[in-house]
């Protein structure tokens, strides 16, 4: 069996009703960055409410964060992070790069991520994907979907 290919307006309503979910519950949506999927948490970047829009040029939902202070709590590389609702559970996840698809591995070093730039994206000047404790947190993108 083939995989099913949605349209861009399946896309664009179904990524209106992600939106929609992850704007549930009493705080605002937040991007919780880890050292792995099941991994060590890093950082909590809370998003704007609504957390995003659907970018009408393909469906795809792009995620906005708050302008904030928000710091690392932990330092480590990130390559996984979780779109959570107001309430703090996960809607989604993914993987996390630098705008050019790398990662910051296990050692320390920065590779190509194989499967290139992930829907999470930090950036802000180093290379990787390496956060630090106490400091700032830049979410460059976040396009899901």
């Amino acid at each position: 069996m083939s995989g099913l290919i949605n349209t861009q307006a399946h896309r664009a309503a179904r990524n209106a009703a992600s939106i929609a979910l992850a704007d549930t519950g009493p705080g605002n949506a937040s991007i919780r960055c880890y050292t792995a999927l099941g991994g060590t948490l890093l950082a909590i970047r809370s998003l704007t409410k609504p957390c995003g829009t659907v970018r009408p040029s393909d469906g795809r939902m792009a995620l906005t964060p708050l302008e904030s202070t928000e710091v690392a709590l932990v330092t480590g590389a990130c390559t996984w992070a979780e779109l959570c609702d107001g309430s703090g559970v996960a809607v989604s996840g993914g993987r996390v790069t630098d705008p050019a698809g790398n990662i910051t591995d296990g050692t320390g070093a920065v590779v190509a991520d194989p499967l290139g730039v992930g829907p999470f994206v930090l950036g802000g000047g180093a290379a990787g994907t390496m956060v630090y404790a106490g400091g700032l947190v830049l979410l460059f993108a976040a396009l899901i979907g």
